[in-house]
């Protein structure tokens, strides 16, 4: 009989108390330990080596903002975040794919795409890893401005000529695309609001991997490693009845299965996986 290495029984341990504690109802129990929950918050919330890593639930972002510890650095506006993607900026995963396959069906020529919390451009030289980018077309990422410096810094050093950045959504110029990939869910204000501070609306609004469920909405906490940012889960019916309300139709929606959503002591939001849709304006 092979014996298993510490190490393997060590994640095997981890990964069951995960289970018990983010999906079985005797979480929900545990939960109401006080000095147990109050040691696991600690331990999750000082981590810098996980991206997905949950804790609590709250009504707002201010709600959650306000339980980051002052220990940690809060949201997205820092050098060391802008950072992360420095030595693999054209990553592919299997959640990138369908993004892939509708900018090759959708995104022409002379066509302009907003790519609304875009990083420094991933998804950009992701596809540009695979095909051209096509003739006389522009993209544009919204950022936050440390992202949106070092993004800028790395498309000098990629001779990126047609991608830009700016900070604000209201500064992007009309586009024919609106693209957001992971990023809606880390503002405060986006679903509502998002269409109505563009200057105009697209023809096509491309997201994916979003947090939605069958359940209330609500926020949480992400320790996403080199700092904490508020995370909001939508509703899914919500979520699409405000695009549809804004004059889009569905298209397209697909799962998003290496994304899921686990928050220990409360089972009953666990989000098994996540989602990519994409609406097509009416007419």
């Amino acid at each position: 009989m092979n014996e298993q290495s510490p190490s393997t029984l060590i994640r095997a341990y981890h990964k069951a108390s995960e289970i018990v504690l983010t999906r079985l109802p005797v979480g929900r129990w545990l939960g109401r330990i006080a000095p147990f929950r109050w040691l696991l918050e600690r331990q999750i919330m000082a981590r810098r080596d996980h991206t997905g890593l949950h804790f609590g639930i709250y009504r707002s972002f201010a709600e959650a903002f306000a339980h980051i510890p002052p220990s940690r650095l809060a949201g997205w506006d820092h050098d060391v975040s802008s950072q992360l993607w420095l030595d693999q900026i054209d990553p592919v995963r299997p959640s990138t794919y369908p993004v892939l396959f509708w900018l090759s069906k959708l995104y022409g020529e002379n066509q302009h795409l907003v790519d609304f919390g875009g990083s420094v451009g991933l998804t950009y030289y992701a596809l540009r890893r695979y095909s051209p980018m096509p003739a006389g077309s522009s993209w544009t990422v919204v950022e936050v401005p440390k992202i949106a410096v070092q993004g800028r810094l790395i498309a000098q050093r990629e001779q990126a000529a047609d991608l830009a950045f700016v900070d604000r959504l209201e500064a992007a110029p009309p586009a024919d695309i609106l693209l957001s990939a992971g990023a809606l869910q880390f503002m405060e204000e986006s679903v509502p609001g998002v269409i109505e501070r563009l200057p105009s609306k697209p023809r096509y609004i491309l997201l994916n991997k979003l947090p939605l469920t069958n359940g209330e909405g609500f926020w949480t906490l992400q320790n996403y490693g080199p700092a904490v940012c508020p995370n909001q889960v939508y509703n899914e019916r919500e979520f699409i009845a405000y695009f549809e309300n804004a004059g889009y139709e569905l298209r397209d929606r697909w799962d998003v299965q290496d994304l899921d959503c686990m928050i220990p002591f409360h089972p009953e939001r666990f989000v098994k996986q996540f989602t990519g849709l994409l609406f097509q304006r009416r007419g």
